[in-house]
């Protein structure tokens, strides 16, 4: 086997990440945009020590589980993994990487079984946000300036103009000539190098108003109308939320259930945006502390705490910084802290703190199973806690990611 030469191949499984696996010459082989069951003419574009890529050349015969992507752009386009196969399958798929990553990476033997296993119960025009990449058009003589968005191909370098994305609310797809059109777009199209046209932003929320900006959100725009598990908030439109309501709300009850029997007096809620957790979770708790770096997220998160009569302190500082400083100042036997990192995963900083001063429960919601497996590693051997709650949640259907939570006990 050396790069350039083809092969057949029978896809066997799908990798984290999307590929499906095959087996060629005692070496496994991954291929971007394959289905179980496939046979394959693959062309070798990656020569490693343990393992080998490939790139379909002819699908000699489907498998089972592939059907026709609908989107025109797929293939190209680095947004979608998954588009080729049937929602089932995808699925199914998902559970199995799961449980396969935490046990590679996270070297967790025994795993419980799945708590809840959410399924999206829409696998097109579920996004809530979309974020096209800009690109300065060639401008002829007497011309305005004219700019493209769209994403960026599988290689990661190459623009890839779209009108449309499939995964986004319908509303949104049908604002972008909108804000393309409007003045600030075409200031934006005038932006010269190096930085150039900068990205376009388009967010729907509960109420279906959209709202649009190019880089940076401006103040200026307001807050949006959101609500989960029927809770309103109010969020910045610049700030995290997460993209697809219908899967979040599952979530949300769900680990409200895994809390609700747990003698719990104290929340400290990590990472809290705009306080989502704080505000969902129903368990009634004597204090709740947020830290969040984001002001304008630490502000909506006042807002809504309030709204919802529920007493709180609001830290606007970094995690890694605050975290230390306050959790020794409360008892740990009576202490859940809520983790919704981002897909970096938890600092040393946080982890060593946690280790060291042992909350009760920790309550960790991930939207990376690799970083996730990493930082569980670390929590169940060094920290010394358990798994007692495992579940995920597709919250990216069509892609290769999906959310995850588990509930840890010291």
């Amino acid at each position: 086997m050396q790069i350039g030469s083809t092969l057949s191949l029978t896809i066997q499984d799908l990798a984290f990440g999307g590929d499906g696996v095959g087996r060629a010459e005692q070496c496994v082989v991954f291929v971007p945009f394959a289905a179980v069951g496939d046979q394959l003419l693959v062309e070798i574009t990656e020569l490693r020590k343990n393992f080998a890529r490939g790139k379909i050349l002819q699908i000699q015969v489907p498998g089972p589980e592939r059907t026709q992507p609908p989107c025109p752009h797929y293939g190209k386009c680095g947004g979608c993994q998954y588009q080729h196969l049937t929602y089932q399958a995808e699925f199914q798929a998902k559970q199995r990487q799961l449980g396969e990553v935490l046990r590679r990476l996270g070297a967790l033997k025994e795993l419980p079984p799945l708590d809840c296993a959410c399924p999206a119960p829409q696998e097109y025009g579920y996004r809530n946000k979309l974020r096209l990449e800009a690109q300065a058009v060639p401008r002829e003589a007497g011309l305005p300036p004219q700019a493209d968005y769209g994403y960026y191909a599988t290689d990661n370098r190459t623009f890839l103009r779209v009108h449309g994305c499939r995964l986004a609310h319908p509303l949104l797809n049908k604002a972008i000539p909108t804000a393309v059109k409007s003045d600030w777009g075409k200031a934006n199209a005038k932006r010269k190098a190096p930085q150039g046209p900068a990205a376009l932003t388009l967010r729907v929320d509960s109420q279906e108003q959209v709202k649009f900006y190019f880089g940076f959100s401006p103040s200026r725009l307001g807050w949006l109308h959101e609500e989960l598990a029927g809770v309103p908030f109010r969020v910045p439109a610049g700030s995290f939320w997460q993209v697809n309501p219908a899967v979040a709300t599952q979530l949300l009850r769900t680990v409200d259930q895994w809390i609700a029997p747990l003698p719990a007096e104290t929340l400290v809620d990590a990472y809290c945006g705009a306080g989502t957790f704080s505000c969902a979770l129903t368990h009634p708790f004597r204090e709740r502390l947020l830290m969040e770096n984001d002001r304008a997220a630490t502000e909506a998160a006042q807002y809504n705490l309030q709204q919802q009569m529920r007493g709180c302190q609001i830290l606007t500082e970094a995690t890694e910084k605050a975290l230390p400083r306050r959790l020794p100042q409360y008892p740990p036997q009576t202490t859940l802290v809520v983790l919704d990192p981002p897909r970096t995963g938890c600092q040393d900083t946080v982890l060593r703190c946690l280790a060291q001063h042992a909350p009760a429960w920790i309550l960790y919601v991930s939207c990376n199973p690799a970083t996730l497996a990493r930082d569980l590693k670390y929590l169940t051997t060094t920290g010394g806690y358990t798994l007692q709650k495992l579940g995920l949640f597709d919250m990216f259907p069509r892609t290769a990611h999906f959310e995850t939570a588990v509930l840890l006990q010291r």
